[in-house]
């Protein structure tokens, strides 16, 4: 499957391809230790290492990063991964937003335009996870329509230290 969108638009949400310009409003919108609370890794700690961390993800073109804007102002980042072992359908996360937009809709409004434009692009079916602590993440999933799949084990390392598990979740496509 090809996704060739470089911006996906509702109005007053857009969704833009990460470009290096993005980086030091990106940083600014997820500055906020609580947008890195339930992320792996390391906490970058300016623009340049944010840039650098989200440049080496999408080198391997295995996913697609997009910046999130609401009314031109970046709140957050999401992602389409595509999973090599399992190539009728696509990944959509590495999901980070501004604190402040919590609970706004924004976050399903993106994911929305992302679900469409994989399913219009043929994939069958789209896997959404978190990490088993972020309730917060796992009630927006389950909002989107998405089938919990339950808790599985991660291979990442939470910045605690702690192994992480992962609540996994399936949209299959609508049948037409």
């Amino acid at each position: 499957m090809h996704i060739s969108a470089d911006r996906l638009d509702d109005g007053e949400v857009s969704l833009r391809l990460y470009r290096a310009v993005d980086a030091p409003q990106l940083f600014d919108a997820v500055r906020d230790e609580r947008a890195w609370e339930h992320l792996p890794g390391r906490v970058p700690g300016d623009f340049g290492e944010l840039d650098a961390d989200v440049r080496a993800k999408v080198a391997d073109g295995q996913r697609l990063t997009f910046v999130v804007r609401r009314a031109e102002v970046v709140v957050g980042r999401t992602s389409i991964l595509w999973v090599p072992s399992a190539p009728d359908g696509v990944e959509i996360g590495g999901t980070q937003f501004d604190p402040a937009v919590w609970g706004s809709g924004i976050n399903a409004r993106a994911k929305r335009m992302l679900i469409e434009e994989v399913f219009a692009r043929g994939a069958a079916w789209i896997r959404l996870q978190t990490d088993e602590r972020n309730h917060r993440s796992a009630a927006a999933i389950r909002k989107l329509g998405a089938t919990d799949l339950g808790v599985h084990p991660d291979v990442r390392i939470r910045r605690d230290g702690s192994a992480r598990r992962s609540r996994h979740f399936r949209l299959d496509r609508p049948r037409a």
